[in-house]
């Protein structure tokens, strides 16, 4: 309703990156982003990943009755692994913080409609439809397709399995991850999204398919 829509404002304080995460991200917690909700599915096992369903629902329920500052747990949570897509989708930092508030923004002002079905990561897969779709927006506005990455992005920055502790191994994964940035921003969007998802992101095709709509045979087609 519109008390929840008037709030909006409170809530996209919450989303917007401070700067106090503005430098860290890209060296830490974008470092564990890629493959975080694998981790949690894997320490916690499936009843927990049931019982989030259940807490993330609760949580969308008190935000349609008013109480926005409910929305603000799906923001800690989400927020990283949907900057990582943004970023991979645009190559632009400032692009990726622009869509990752906006997806959030957006999601909240969207939330009655949104309807889980009893799927598993039903709110992360179509919180990163919207990013994905924002992603897509983006570059369709600015015809960025071949664009290469920002130099404020490096590669052994970007790379999610850095390790200050190996330097050596880090400097190999990161001359790795820069070609795969470089790379990606080489292939149309439509290739470019499934491959982020797959091989960089590590989801499922079953969630690939929630958040982009398409038959799990086209993914698996993109993707070859």
């Amino acid at each position: 309703g519109s008390g929840r829509t008037t709030s909006v404002s409170g809530v996209s304080g919450a989303v917007a990156l401070s700067p106090e995460e503005s430098g860290p991200i890209v060296e830490a917690v974008l470092a564990t982003a890629a493959a975080m909700l694998r981790n949690e599915a894997r320490s916690s096992g499936a009843t927990s990943l049931s019982q989030r369903d259940f807490e993330e629902q609760r949580l969308i329920d008190k935000c349609l009755a008013g109480e926005a500052e409910a929305f603000r747990p799906l923001v800690n949570r989400y927020q990283r692994v949907t900057f990582s897509v943004a970023l991979r989708m645009l190559g632009s930092r400032a692009d990726a913080e622009d869509v990752t508030q906006q997806a959030f923004v957006d999601a909240f002002n969207a939330l009655d409609g949104f309807r889980a079905d009893g799927r598993p990561h039903a709110f992360s897969t179509w919180l990163l439809r919207i990013a994905v779709n924002r992603s897509k927006d983006v570059l369709k506005s600015k015809k960025r397709t071949e664009e290469p990455l920002e130099n404020e992005v490096p590669g052994t920055e970007a790379a999610f399995a850095y390790d200050p502790s190996n330097p050596e191994a880090n400097a190999s994964s990161g001359e790795r991850r820069q070609h795969l940035e470089t790379a990606l921003l080489q292939v149309a969007p439509k290739y470019r999204e499934v491959l982020i998802l797959k091989d960089v992101e590590e989801l499922s095709y079953e969630e690939i398919h929630d958040i982009l709509q398409l038959p799990l045979t086209t993914l698996k087609i993109r993707v070859v």
